[in-house]
């Protein structure tokens, strides 16, 4: 029932209830037939009285409950009794690493839909699931704005930098001029980075945009990104170390935006981890998929937060208030490229005790990167 309450929150007592009933009800499944068919019915009653779309799946794609929302958003009838293809792979994603995951997929009457999922036991998910139609609408326009505000800003940026930079020339460095060149300088540096950030997430989201394929060795992918945040985790005392299985496959990819993934994702677990931590990266494969694990020693993330992680300029909530450098759009960037990947990425979290992002991705282009429903 905790994995119910991180992923929704605690403001809708009918998910509460849910909850403590379907649990309750798995318990003492034993108790007859009556007993489960009025366990079931209850539950439905309450699934139905969502304002979202609430379909219960076993991890074989097996549907045990839908509500009337999800029936009306699917489109069709009846509702199916069997999820497939990217649904049921994200039911087994759940199973997989009893965390909450999300992902955006298509109904068969062509809507989009935020599918958000968590676990109730170990061979049970719980799918809520939203409408993009509308909101991707609005979206769009946001993102054209964002992106010409960007792009005008990142000129005189540019210039700003290179003046910057003139300053310090024939300065000791111990005049006092420097120091707030410095100042200058790096914050003129976390702007262009928010620009930069900006930008590349507008591009992920056009409509046309492309992945550069190619054979890549995640392997070398991620022992680039280490080295090159290496010394920000040096100053921070933070260590970071890569595991891996004895033969890590090729995969089909773009290695410029995957390396971008290890270094959003490494930079996170440097930037809110404790004084001589630790970042490790852990890669394994499957006949057809390749893991990657990212997991810091850090304070973790506060349940209320785990549900919105990767939405964009979503910043959780820190303990003993401390402030953390950042925009709030590097997880949204690591979401959109994986899934650009036909991947998908999941998060677990304890507080105190450090957070592990999960990175499944396809061994070849096309698997896992269907949006249509089978």
């Amino acid at each position: 029932m905790d994995d119910l309450i991180i992923y929704f929150g605690l403001p809708d007592l009918a998910l509460l209830l849910l909850a403590v009933m379907f649990v309750a009800g798995l318990i003492g499944w034993s108790l007859g037939q009556w007993r489960r068919k009025a366990l079931l019915s209850r539950v439905a009653e309450l699934l139905d009285a969502l304002p979202q779309g609430a379909v219960i799946v076993r991890a074989d794609g097996r549907v045990v409950l839908a509500n009337a929302e999800a029936r009306q958003l699917w489109g069709e009838e009846p509702f199916p009794a069997r999820l497939g293809g990217s649904w049921v792979a994200l039911a087994g994603e759940v199973k997989s690493s009893n965390g909450y995951s999300a992902r955006s997929l298509d109904t068969p009457s062509g809507l989009r839909l935020r599918v958000r999922a968590a676990p109730l036991r170990s061979d049970l998910a719980l799918f809520v699931l939203e409408d993009l139609t509308a909101q991707q609408r609005q979206e769009a326009f946001y993102r054209t704005f964002i992106s010409n505000v960007s792009h005008e800003l990142k000129t005189p940026l540019t210039v700003i930098q290179g003046h910057v930079a003139a300053m310090g020339d024939g300065l000791a460095a111990d005049d006092p001029r420097q120091t707030s060149r410095r100042v200058v300088a790096e914050e003129t540096a976390r702007l262009t980075q928010l620009v930069d950030n900006l930008l590349l997430l507008s591009r992920l989201e056009m409509p046309d945009f492309s992945l550069d394929r190619r054979p890549v060795n995640l392997e070398a992918v991620v022992e680039d990104a280490i080295l090159q945040l290496s010394d920000l985790a040096e100053a921070r005392r933070i260590s970071l170390s890569l595991q891996r299985e004895n033969s890590m496959p090729r995969i089909m990819a773009d290695r410029a935006r995957l390396k971008q993934v290890f270094i959003n994702l490494l930079d996170n677990g440097i930037k809110y981890n404790r004084k001589g931590g630790a970042v490790t990266v852990r890669l394994s494969t499957d006949e057809e998929r390749v893991i990657a694990q990212v997991a810091d020693t850090g304070e973790g993330i506060p349940t209320q937060d785990l549900p919105h992680v990767f939405e964009k300029m979503y910043r959780a909530e820190r303990r003993q208030g401390r402030y953390v450098e950042g925009s709030g759009l590097g997880l949204s960037i690591v979401q959109r490229i994986v899934e650009q990947h036909g991947g998908s990425i999941s998060v677990k979290s304890q507080v105190g005790e450090g957070t592990t992002f999960t990175v499944t991705l396809p061994r070849s282009a096309g698997e896992g990167s269907r949006k249509t429903v089978t």
